[in-house]
């Protein structure tokens, strides 16, 4: 079986990374520039199964399992410390109570905790002005340059054979299947075609006559100086604050601090939002004042490849009978990148997902109304 992916990044090289596993040897992955430099590598590299949707929590879960699982096998920096969901208002610990109990349900451990515990977790948080938090134990961060390079030097070693700066301008479809992927290097031919290229993702699969509504919507990160650790968990969220700000630090000490800023879809990448500096800023500096302090060192723009409902696009493109798609992550690209080559190539190879929740999360959905709704679009 020759696969072709379309996108190099973490889910493109992960679902390769399965389809070897698998025993399907001849993979070709391209890229329209470099692997993994589209979201996977410029988002917060952080994890969690605390989503508000069954089909996130389960995936997700699954997908942490497989996180450290890598982290034992490949020796690489993914560290479980939590994440912290602050809540400023008092009505929205019975929201979060909620939650908990939600994400209890299907064993995922998270709980409420008061200020007591909260400073001893942060101990740089004003708790002044919180009423408590929702605590995820099961959540972390990872170095993300660390893991994405190993996964990468990984997947060539198993020999997949990856090519960079090859957009694909168009599929060439015949008798129900997808024939060949024309790019600006000339034509490419396979028995599977999967495509994970993110926003690229609509434009590629219209030239076949298959709408994807994927929106790619930009986020706005700022980053900091490297300093001694002042952010504890693996990411804290303000709840209460329109927009969620969250903070996390990175293992080299930069502090990252990102919001949803209110901005255009599809705006160029090298668009600049100067207020979104003190949008972000100001309310996460109530939050920890040490941040009054700190110097920023650089501010980028990304995109989340968003969907109506903010849930992925998984498995096969109806016609036809050899084209797959993972993409429209919204944001959690990253942290659900093992269970999105353990279903792709589960599909690829058997014909089914292997979890049955990932089948409510195909293209069809958009035609037939039945939406998957998820509230926490947050890192």
């Amino acid at each position: 079986m020759k696969v072709l992916i379309i996108g190099a990044g973490v889910s493109g090289l992960f679902i390769a990374y399965e389809l070897l596993k698998r025993g399907v040897g001849e993979i070709t992955i391209v890229d329209a520039k470099t692997p993994g430099s589209g979201a996977s590598l410029r988002n917060v590299a952080c994890f969690r199964s605390s989503f508000t949707s069954p089909e996130h929590v389960i995936l997700m879960k699954e997908s942490i399992k497989k996180w450290l699982e890598i982290r034992d096998s490949w020796g690489v920096g993914i560290h479980q410390n939590g994440y912290i969901w602050v809540a400023r208002k008092n009505e929205t610990i019975d929201v979060f109570k909620k939650l908990s109990q939600f994400h209890n349900s299907y064993g995922v451990p998270t709980r409420i905790i008061g200020k007591d515990e909260l400073k001893e977790k942060e101990p740089y948080m004003n708790i002044d002005i919180v009423e408590g938090a929702l605590y995820d134990p099961t959540a972390g961060k990872m170095n993300l340059m660390e893991v994405f390079t190993e996964l990468y030097l990984r997947v060539k070693k198993m020999g997949a054979k990856i090519i960079p700066y090859t957009p694909i301008e168009k599929l060439v479809v015949s008798g129900g299947r997808v024939k060949s992927a024309i790019s600006p290097r000339g034509q490419l031919d396979a028995d599977v075609f999967i495509v994970a290229a993110a926003e690229g993702s609509k434009k590629i699969l219209e030239s076949i006559g298959v709408d994807v509504p994927i929106e790619p919507v930009p986020r706005h990160p700022i980053v900091t100086e490297a300093y001694s650790e002042i952010i504890k968990a693996g990411l804290v969220i303000d709840w209460d604050t329109p927009g969620s700000p969250h903070i996390t630090q990175t293992s080299h000490g930069s502090i990252i601090l990102a919001r949803d800023v209110k901005d255009e879809p599809w705006i160029p990448l090298n668009s600049q939002r100067f207020d979104a500096i003190y949008k972000i800023v100001k309310p996460l500096s109530e939050l920890y004042p040490a941040l009054r302090y700190i110097n920023i060192t650089r501010y980028w723009m990304g995109y989340y490849d968003m969907t109506p409902d903010h849930h992925p696009i998984y498995g096969p493109v109806h016609p036809f009978e050899n084209l797959y798609i993972a993409a429209g992550f919204s944001g959690h690209g990253l942290m659900m990148a093992p269970m999105t080559g353990v279903v792709i190539a589960n599909w690829v190879v058997d014909g089914k997902p292997g979890i049955e929740v990932a089948e409510n999360l195909t293209l069809e959905r958009f035609k037939t109304g039945k939406l998957v709704k998820e509230l926490a679009v947050i890192g």
